[in-house]
């Protein structure tokens, strides 16, 4: 107990040392927020392999505030990275830990196609070495609209042909409510519309579904003969099921330490210290 203890302490100072006065419950929703974005900022974030990775902005602004009854967690924020075009390529959950006062978590999913390095101080903190999503057509799915508005009303009838649930701490499967509203929408070279889904305890986000409308071979002018894609991703390290139309359609077992810094998946008590 007097180890775990001076680990804690020595965790928190240098939370304090790097970043400022380490946010706590008792603090205003407005200060838990400004150390959620200081210390989310805090990372020097590049895509692509290591010799000629490109520049990633971390977007300040958390695509969601939430809470979650089952775990306990009381604040949290997820935030997302992007790419020169506006893609998300990394999410994060930045929370205090359940029954503690200023201890924080961040838990970490790529969802990049390409390797992802977040730097802190100089040394990696999380480095996946492979894609974090890897999309397949969508079944039986109609062709992508012509107009924004329409393709969002296709993506909203979409994603609603999927269904999730976890397996929080190996007990009974936790069944996760959709969240219409997309928290991303993007289009770049290689997709004509983009959205990110989230499937979520309450408010928790646990899975990504990421729905893209993409024309044959990158074309972008191919409208007519586009299709819809789709890729999944975890936001949790649990256990992971989602069906489409009912039947099952992906997984993932449950991540336990030590989780690898090259992982597409990485939690860990902030600050680094690998």
């Amino acid at each position: 107990m007097a180890t775990a203890t001076s680990l804690v302490l020595f965790l928190l100072a240098c939370q304090v040392s790097e970043v400022g006065k380490v946010a706590s419950v008792s603090d205003s929703a407005e200060e838990r927020l400004a150390y959620m974005q200081k210390t989310g900022s805090s990372y020097q974030v590049t895509v692509g392999e290591k010799s000629s990775g490109q520049p990633v902005t971390f977007r300040s602004k958390p695509v969601l505030r939430f809470t979650n009854p089952v775990s306990g967690v009381v604040d949290g924020g997820l935030f997302v990275w992007e790419d020169n075009e506006k893609r998300p390529v990394a999410a994060a959950q930045i929370f205090i830990i359940p029954q503690t006062d200023d201890v924080w978590l961040h838990e970490f999913q790529s969802l990049s196609t390409r390797p992802l390095r977040f730097e802190y101080n100089g040394r990696a903190a999380w480095a996946p070495a492979e894609a974090g999503v890897s999309f397949k057509p969508i079944p039986d799915a109609a062709r992508p609209a012509a107009t924004e508005p329409a393709r969002l009303r296709q993506m909203r009838q979409l994603v609603r042909r999927f269904s999730a649930s976890d397996d929080f701490e190996g007990g009974d499967e936790d069944r996760l409510r959709m969240m219409t509203t997309p928290i991303a929408r993007y289009r770049d070279q290689t997709t004509i519309d983009g959205a990110v889904f989230v499937f979520a305890h309450g408010t928790d986000p646990e899975l990504f579904v990421i729905i893209e409308a993409r024309p044959p071979q990158g074309d972008q002018a191919a409208t007519s003969d586009a299709q819809w894609h789709v890729a999944l991703a975890p936001m949790t390290s649990y256990a992971l099921q989602a069906q489409l139309d009912g039947k099952p359609y992906w997984s993932v077992h449950r991540r336990q330490e030590p989780i690898p810094v090259t992982a597409t998946f990485k939690n860990f008590v902030f600050p680094p210290t690998h």
